[in-house]
């Protein structure tokens, strides 16, 4: 039995030592209760008394179970939720798009859980991301081709170097958005997506009212803009064979 004791965790020592506090208190206080009782009476008496107060006392187990049970939960779902944003950043398309499927599909995408996200050089091309609070994400070199941002909130977002060609960008907010370098042809950009003068343009200048969005885009422009930057997904023109 002492061997045993010595094995316990310090949690588990703890726990039978309470227990045996409690055991002791309740024979005292039973005692002090019922003096001059025999055996039989005070063995009794107690079993009364352990009765009187075992629904409060269930009832108080019960709550704190619920309450563990609910904070393991928790934490659960906060692990969870950090390795599939973790997944969703992989530079594996395959493996990145299952992880947003399976975000989806916990309630965790559209819940605001990706502000912030790093998510560089992830591989998210044909995603569905619209309507997603991307807000402060980190998307630098991200692969974003063909994937649908449509009313997806953008603000303050890095997505330096992104390629965004052919993405969707409808009603997006891109209000304070960094798209130095980024690869914006054939994206769609409507009269509905918000910019401001923090937003940074491919060509490392600030949007203003009247800016030419279409020589991002459209490759038929006369001044259709290219980086000089090697690494950029903007460096070349990406002709049709290479979509």
């Amino acid at each position: 039995m002492v061997a045993r004791f010595r094995r316990m965790q310090p949690v588990e020592r703890l726990g039978m030592f309470l227990l045996t506090l409690a055991l002791l208190a309740t024979v005292a206080g039973a005692l002090s209760a019922h003096p001059g009782l025999d055996v039989f009476s005070f063995a009794r008496a107690l079993l009364n008394d352990f009765y009187a107060n075992l629904s409060t006392e269930l009832a108080s187990i019960a709550v704190t179970i619920l309450i563990i049970d609910r904070m393991h939960q928790h934490h659960d779902d906060q692990r969870e939720h950090e390795r599939l944003v973790l997944q969703m950043g992989s530079p594996d398309n395959g493996f990145a798009i299952e992880a947003v499927r399976l975000l989806s599909a916990q309630g965790w995408l559209h819940n605001g859980g990706l502000a912030g996200a790093h998510l560089s050089h992830a591989n998210l091309e044909n995603a569905d991301l619209h309507r997603v609070n991307l807000q402060g994400a980190r998307l630098g070199m991200a692969n974003l081709r063909h994937t649908l941002l449509n009313d997806s909130d953008l603000r303050g977002a890095n997505l330096q170097g992104a390629n965004l060609e052919n993405g969707m960008l409808a009603g997006a907010n891109l209000r304070g958005t960094n798209l130095n370098d980024a690869n914006l042809q054939g994206a769609r950009l409507t009269a509905e997506t918000l910019l401001d003068g923090q937003t940074v343009l491919p060509d490392l200048t600030f949007w203003s009212p009247g800016t030419d969005l279409h020589r991002f885009t459209d490759v038929n422009h006369a001044e259709f803009w290219r980086s000089h930057h090697s690494t950029s997904p903007a460096f070349r023109t990406v002709h049709s064979s290479d979509v």
